[in-house]
């Protein structure tokens, strides 16, 4: 091949407009095959983002979880305690001794029931709707755990009014303003409690003289009268750098009452997420392992196909850096080629699973946030530079002659 027929990619120093401009015209020389490597690292990840996005979602759900039940214990009772004799009476005395428990700042006896059973509500994926009843004047102690976004909350003399979460209304195609049967009894909802990631996503809220009726209707016929609850859960409040530990054992054996840990539920929800992430990253990995070892592959046959190309730059004064540069320049805009793509398609699919789920009132599932978009795409380009760092020093390393004779 004549000199004039070399097709020269940068001059002797490059500048780095010459170096982008030569690596796109070196991909572009030989697409084929730089589609087939850029389709490899886009597909890992594809994988890695919407694993990394499922990840994401799930902390945000677990630190919203734990948040929300900071500082709490939940104390209730099983079937005797509730629906046996003197409930009541029974209720009431468990109220004051936990309230008297040293660290205990406050005490909240709540009404927590399910919406309803079967298909309809099985069919739905994500936390169970729950109906909640509050006492009005404790409702300052919980209000963190949810806010209204549309409509407005009830007042204490409204009854028969209801507050749904975002995800019941989807689910159930409601809004402000609609009639909403419990237990064939109608309640008209005042307003929708705006989406957090927590269980009041598919909660339906009623003044506590509400839920406490609704409970009525589920003691048996045969039980006794004043049977009904005044309520099934306690939660208990507790002071600030008080032993929850200590306090929900102390509940459990002053009252019979089934009261844990939070913080020993936040510590199992971490190690189960934890497990959860090795996992999912590590079938995102291998995906990505396969796209590194397409890389050295395009990458060495490029080192094979230029080498007289490259000695006759070393020949007229281009050094190892510039040749070096250049290689591990084409390595990196692949990984870059890839990461984008790989970054827009797994955008374009969450979001399209995403929108379906909240349209039907499921969990969302995923959630691409900066620190992943960005953590993926330098991987992504990492990952590339390293694979292709081998084939860049071997061709730099070749010497002019050596070069221009195994070309011959």
């Amino acid at each position: 091949m004549p000199l004039d027929a070399i097709r020269l990619t940068a001059p002797l120093v490059p500048s780095e407009t010459h170096v982008i401009v030569a690596v796109f015209r070196q991909l572009r020389s030989r697409l084929a095959r730089t589609s087939l490597t850029v389709a490899g690292i886009a597909i890992g990840i594809l994988a890695l983002v919407v694993v990394g996005a499922l990840a994401e979602r799930l902390q945000t759900i677990v630190a919203r979880s734990t948040a929300l039940n900071a500082g709490a214990i939940f104390a209730f009772g099983n079937g005797r305690e509730l629906y046996g004799a003197g409930p009541q009476a029974r209720m009431r005395r468990s109220v004051e001794i936990v309230r008297r428990s040293a660290g205990v700042r406050g005490v909240v006896p709540e009404v927590v029931m399910p919406y309803a059973t079967g298909f309809a509500e099985s069919s739905r994926f994500g936390p169970p709707s729950l109906i909640f009843g509050f006492p009005y004047r404790t409702r300052e102690l919980v209000s963190t755990a949810f806010t209204v976004d549309r409509g407005h909350d009830f007042t204490p003399s409204q009854r028969r009014v209801a507050l749904v979460g975002a995800d019941f209304a989807s689910s159930r195609h409601v809004r402000v303003g609609d009639t909403l049967a419990l237990y064939g009894n109608s309640y008209t909802i005042v307003g929708t409690i705006a989406k957090s990631f927590t269980i009041f996503d598919a909660a339906i809220v009623v003044p506590l003289a509400d839920a406490q009726a609704l409970l009525g209707q589920l003691v048996p016929p045969s039980a006794p009268a004043g049977s009904t609850p005044p309520a099934t859960t306690l939660m208990v409040l507790v002071a600030p750098h008080a032993d929850t530990g200590l306090i929900a054992h102390r509940i459990a054996l002053l009252t019979g009452l089934q009261a844990r840990d939070p913080a020993e539920v936040a510590g199992g929800i971490r190690s189960t997420t934890q497990i959860f992430d090795a996992i999912i990253f590590g079938s995102a990995l291998i995906a990505l392992l396969v796209g590194a070892f397409s890389i050295v592959n395009t990458m060495t046959i490029a080192v094979s196909e230029r080498t007289r190309e490259i000695g006759i730059r070393k020949a007229i004064g281009a050094g190892d850096g510039d040749i070096l540069r250049e290689f591990v320049a084409e390595a990196a805009a692949i990984g870059a080629l890839g990461g984008i793509g790989g970054l827009a398609c797994a955008t374009a699919l969450v979001t399209f699973i995403d929108a379906r789920s909240a349209a039907h009132g499921n969990l969302e599932l995923f959630a691409i946030t900066p620190r992943l978009g960005i953590g993926a795409f330098a991987f992504a380009v990492g990952l590339s530079i390293a694979a292709g760092l081998l084939p860049a020093i071997r061709a730099a390393r070749l010497e002019p002659t050596d070069a221009l004779r195994r070309s011959v």
